[in-house]
């Protein structure tokens, strides 16, 4: 397993992957509130029923794949430093960590800890925004709101 040079290089690398997943769920946010709008024409009774459940769900599923997309990030990060071997182990710890779980039964090497807390880090805002989006999205379909 390779260690990095400095401690610098660890927070370059979390900075960077932070960086990139919240700029990555962000566009997945816009582009899913784009796909709301142009759904939200001004239904009632049970069309608008079956509209909201439809649209809510494809964003609650659209918001998991990008969760997953971003712990899979992590993981492909974890494999090009060394911290781990196989995909499904740095798949598995990344989740865990992401989630901000923390089982602690697979842990970095000394040298990458850090990365362990900027994934919970990541991981916590980007759920933030997920829950803010969906929030937003429940109280838009609850008043009949399209925008």
């Amino acid at each position: 397993m390779n260690a990095p040079e400095t401690f610098t290089d660890e927070l370059l690398i979390s900075g960077g992957m932070m960086a990139a997943t919240v700029f990555f769920h962000a566009i997945i946010i816009t582009a899913s509130s784009v796909i709301m709008r142009t759904a939200g024409q001004r239904l009632w009774g049970p069309v608008r029923f079956i509209r909201d459940t439809l649209v809510l769900s494809a964003a609650s599923f659209i918001l998991l794949a990008a969760h997953s997309a971003e712990v899979a990030a992590w993981a492909f990060v974890m494999i090009k430093i060394g911290a781990f071997g196989a995909f499904e182990e740095a798949f598995y710890f990344a989740s865990v960590a992401f989630t901000t779980l923390g089982f602690g039964d697979v842990l970095l090497p000394p040298g990458w800890r850090l990365l362990a807390g900027a994934i919970a880090a990541d991981g916590f805002i980007l759920f933030g925004m997920s829950a803010a989006f969906l929030f937003e999205a429940v109280r838009k379909a609850r008043i009949g709101d399209p925008t």
